[in-house]
This record gives C-alpha cells, sequence and structure tokens, in this order.
C-alpha cells in the first residue's frame, strides 16, 4: 500500500471536500495523501490563493502528521511527499500550471452521485 503514496497518483478533484474539516487524518493515512489532492486542487480551482496553499501544507506536514498514529515508515514517506508537493507548488507557482499537472497525471477525480440526484434520476 504504501508504494501507491506517490505524487503522480494525485489527480484534480473538480469539488475537493474543504481544507478546515475536510479529511478526517486520524482514520487512516489515505486521508493524510489525499489531503495533498485537496490542497493542489484547491488552489488550481482558484478557490485558495498561493500563500493559504503553502499554509496549510506546511501546516499539515508539520503539525498534524507527527501527532499521527502512523508508523515511522508511513509518517516518513508522508513528510516527503508533502516537501515533494511543497516544491511542485514552488516551481510551478501559477493555479493553471498546477492544474495542468494534475490533470497530466490523470482524469479529474469522479465525484460521488448525491442521493438526491440519484433518487431523481430513479423516480423518472
Amino acid at each position: 500500500m504504501i508504494n501507491e503514496l506517490r505524487l503522480d497518483n494525485i489527480r484534480l478533484n473538480p469539488h475537493p471536500p474543504p481544507i478546515k474539516g475536510g479529511r478526517e487524518f486520524s482514520r487512516d493515512y489515505k486521508e493524510a495523501f489525499l489531503k495533498i489532492e485537496d490542497i493542489l486542487s484547491h488552489y488550481a480551482l482558484g478557490n485558495i490563493d498561493y500563500e493559504y496553499a503553502i499554509k496549510a501544507l506546511l501546516y499539515a506536514k508539520n503539525a498534524i502528521i507527527p501527532k499521527m498514529d502512523y508508523s515511522k515508515e508511513i509518517k516518513k514517506k508522508l513528510i516527503n511527499l508533502y516537501d515533494e508537493a511543497l516544491k511542485l507548488l514552488q516551481r510551478l507557482r501559477t493555479p493553471e500550471k498546477i492544474k495542468q499537472w494534475l490533470l497530466n497525471n490523470g482524469p479529474p477525480r469522479l465525484t460521488s452521485k448525491s442521493l438526491e440526484n440519484y433518487m431523481h434520476k430513479r423516480s423518472k
């Protein structure tokens, strides 16, 4: 599973969960991994600015991940991935370039259908 934790597995999420309170890091280390995708997607979509994206990545890397009950190996891998994401953001800088980078990793994440949409279509 740890081999799946690679920056090139991060794609554009057109509807990322909120940065504050969105992912439950305590649930699973994959949530901490997907938080990178959320932050970069929010930035690529223009929902947050560059400084906020940097601060969000740094906060997760330095304040949250070290306190999680993950193995040392997982913590080290996640911290390295957050470092890679920070370097990527600093290198590409613009939301457009980040969006293109995310799209180059694969199609945007599919969003789950809402129950309301599902029920509406079934009733027709």
